[in-house]
């Protein structure tokens, strides 16, 4: 099997030995979407558990990746691929950097490293009565960043479940209005601001220019919202090519204090609504 036959959630989780352990987010004992996806991680891409795919995957499994096959085979190709490749080591750390659940949502933010390669990732996940049904993502390679205080993931990781998650949802969409309508920023955009998303550190033109860039059209599909933390689903066009776009926001105080974020460019010959 070729290296781009599982260039998602496979090459995205290889390094994973142990996902890293819920914590308190379970309800009367029921396990949370979020702790669902987590297991998923651990049993199935870091264990290799084949055998345990009809207990987390349904049928009829919607891959929005083109490089993934649909369903179950899909998942069974990219598990018995990675059981040809030496186990992660019993110390490797797990790539897994925040994860935000939002109903039957669960956005997760990965820090890869692959064949010498660092990436980031955003991995999202649908799931109905406790089992998988869809999936989609975006990989991005990232620059050196050797020696640097603020890099392309770290920052906050813990969620804060006192703030109001849809007061969070709601900074992130009206900031997003007003980059959309061309009004000033300043309204959402916190004075201790802290940019780690690469692309836009080297644009230059901070958060709201690099979104409102001319042609660039962004266009928002899904909201997900955890507390503080919220995770944007989008698209935009650059030099007449379509990228897949997903962000990861922190606010506090009514203001977008942290943001991150990953793109990737939909391949030729790929029906970009496809990959939402």
């Amino acid at each position: 099997m070729k290296i781009t036959q599982v260039f998602t959630l496979g090459i995205c989780c290889i390094l994973i030995c142990a996902a890293r352990d819920a914590k308190s987010d379970t309800c009367m004992d029921t396990i949370t979407n979020k702790q669902k996806v987590l297991s998923f991680y651990k049993q199935m891409v870091g264990q290799r558990k084949t055998e345990l795919i009809p207990e987390f995957i349904v049928e009829n499994y919607k891959q929005h990746n083109p490089t993934v096959k649909q369903g179950r085979a899909g998942i069974t190709e990219m598990i018995n691929y990675l059981k040809t490749l030496p186990p992660p080591p019993q110390d490797a750390k797990s790539p897994i950097v925040r994860a935000i659940q939002d109903g039957d949502l669960v956005a997760t933010h990965l820090d890869i490293s692959f064949l010498g390669r660092r990436m980031a990732v955003i991995d999202l996940f649908k799931l109905e009565d406790g089992m998988l049904t869809e999936h989609w993502d975006a990989i991005q390679p990232l620059p050196d960043e050797s020696g640097k205080t603020v890099t392309a993931t770290n920052g906050t990781t813990e969620i804060d479940h006192n703030a109001s998650t849809e007061n969070s949802r709601s900074i992130v969409d009206q900031f997003y209005k007003s980059v959309v309508n061309k009004q000033s920023d300043n309204l959402f955009i916190d004075t201790a601001y802290v940019e780690h998303a690469a692309s836009v550190i080297a644009s230059g033109v901070g958060l709201a220019g690099y979104l409102s860039e001319p042609d660039r059209s962004v266009k928002i599909h899904r909201l997900i919202a955890e507390g503080d933390f919220v995770a944007a689903q989008s698209q935009f066009n650059r030099d007449g090519k379509t990228f897949v776009f997903y962000e990861i926001f922190r606010v506090a105080n009514d203001k977008i204090a942290e943001h991150w974020s990953v793109e990737q460019v939909v391949p030729d010959g790929v029906i970009a609504e496809d990959m939402f």
